[in-house]
């Protein structure tokens, strides 16, 4: 229940909703300061804020039961709990508090904006924060020192006299067309005066980092925390591979939006292309995988697949790369039995190891180089251009995995072949089949064979199937 309301949550959808109904805050916070009496255009402003503060209560309430611990939640959203504080009457004097979500929409924005992952977006990315902050600082500006001398000093009489001192008095860093008279409303027209100080540092610091090198993304630069991530794709060590089975992935429509976790004892993060990969769904851990401390922060324990590669990230010999490699597959297969795991190893002779502690399958790249190569020179050709094809999710035909369906259940071998066929264009080459827990693969099962309840066929098609029935 849990992981169906946070991913509700952070739909896209759902996230516009949040923005559409925060900038509709702030719209009813300017203009109750514009119209003291609390009407406008027939609308009771105080009852509509009222009601868009209950609407975030009830959504901060969503988001806190989807998070997994009380400290993510508050961490990411301890802004918007206190925009909600000033619900009761006797807090109204804090109504400025509510600018805050306006925070929420820029991190929102940026999350959004970041799928377009070019040098433009992130340039407009930085410079839409601060246009933001401004926003947020001459707005609470404007209505606080309206909230506190209004009624008391002409210099700021009504909401457009207040508005314009906050923007003269930023741009300028004094106090201009209008001298506050209270302590507190001098502590404001400082508040002012040092946020411009402050915005526009930033603004240079952000136009000279672009004039000193190519703003780029980093993936150790998160926002998310990776404590946050599930179903997410773990990858161990690194090597040449590494960079292809992250483009398979993003290129596999069922599972281009799963989060990828890279962990390697490497200075730099691996060399990665962006006009192919997801930049915003990579991420990447400079620490030693076989570290239980390092697999639990990258929350293993909601990990969907864990992919264990030959490292070599540092020089180390063959021995010694597949004794990383087991121990580190037999600590994920300790702490999460559900996970699926993938190992690269260097010598077969280490498998047995592995198949006892539960890894799934274990793949030694040398032995299966060694066999399409022998496999193509007997057959003089054609071989390689058909594993070429369905073996990657790039192009042409790939191979699939899928349940059978309730309808196949007793059926042959033929007749299900003859149906995915005619139906669906595409060609079953093998069946799996659990029996007394062991596992085991038909490879061009028998015509005459029946299919049971469990079964799971292997497929070649150009798309991943939906099967009715």
């Amino acid at each position: 229940m849990r992981e169906r309301i946070d991913r509700f949550m952070r739909e896209p959808a759902v996230e516009m909703a949040v923005v559409f109904l925060i900038l509709l805050s702030v719209a009813v916070i300017v203009a109750e300061a514009i119209f003291p009496t609390g009407h406008c255009f027939g609308l009771d402003l105080h009852l509509l804020g009222d009601v868009l503060t209950v609407i975030f209560i009830i959504e901060l309430s969503l988001r806190y039961c989807g998070c997994k611990k009380a400290r993510i939640f508050l961490r990411e959203y301890w802004i918007d709990v206190l925009a909600v504080m000033p619900a009761a009457r006797v807090f109204r004097m804090l109504r400025v508090l509510r600018l805050l979500r306006l925070f929420r929409v820029g991190k929102i924005l940026n999350r959004r904006m970041r799928r377009f992952s070019n040098i433009f977006v992130e340039g407009a990315t930085e410079y839409a924060f601060i246009i933001l902050l401004l926003s947020i600082i001459i707005l609470s500006g404007a209505l606080a020192i309206i909230s506190l001398e209004g009624k008391t000093n002409a210099d700021f009489s009504s909401f457009d006299r207040a508005f314009w001192w906050a923007v003269y008095s930023l741009m300028a860093g004094e106090p201009v067309n209008g001298n506050p008279q209270t302590t507190a409303g001098r502590i404001v027209s400082v508040f002012v005066m040092f946020g411009g100080v402050t915005v526009f540092a930033l603004l240079t610091g952000v136009f000279s980092a672009f004039m000193v090198q190519r703003l780029r993304l980093s993936m150790e630069g998160k926002a998310m925390d990776l404590e946050e991530l599930r179903d997410h794709i773990i990858i161990c060590g690194w090597n040449r591979a590494g960079r292809l089975i992250i483009e398979e992935f993003q290129s596999d429509p069922t599972q281009k939006d799963r989060p990828i976790v890279i962990i390697a004892e490497r200075e730099k993060e691996p060399h990665l292309n962006w006009k192919i990969v997801r930049p915003e769904l990579i991420y990447f851990l400079s620490a030693d995988y076989t570290q239980v401390a390092v697999l639990r922060r990258c929350n293993v324990k909601e990990a969907a697949i864990a992919i264990l590669l030959a490292d070599k990230s540092k020089p180390r010999t063959d021995q010694d790369r597949d004794a990383r490699t087991v121990l580190a597959a037999m600590m994920i297969e300790k702490l999460n039995r559900e996970i699926f795991t993938c190992v690269e190893l260097l010598n077969r002779d280490n498998e047995t190891h592995l198949k006892m502690a539960g890894v799934e399958d274990v793949i030694v790249g040398d032995e299966y180089a060694g066999t399409i190569i022998a496999s193509a020179s007997r057959n003089r050709g054609g071989i390689v251009p058909m594993v070429n094809e369905i073996f990657t999710s790039k192009f042409g035909n790939q191979l699939y995995k899928e349940k059978i369906p309730k309808k196949w259940f007793g059926k042959t071998v033929g007749f299900v072949h003859c149906e995915l066929k005619e139906k669906y264009n595409a060609i079953m080459v093998s069946i799996e089949r659990v029996t007394d827990g062991k596992a085991e693969t038909l490879v061009n099962p028998k015509a005459d064979g029946e299919l049971i309840a469990g079964d799971s066929i292997v497929y070649i098609a150009e798309k991943h199937l939906e099967i009715d029935g």
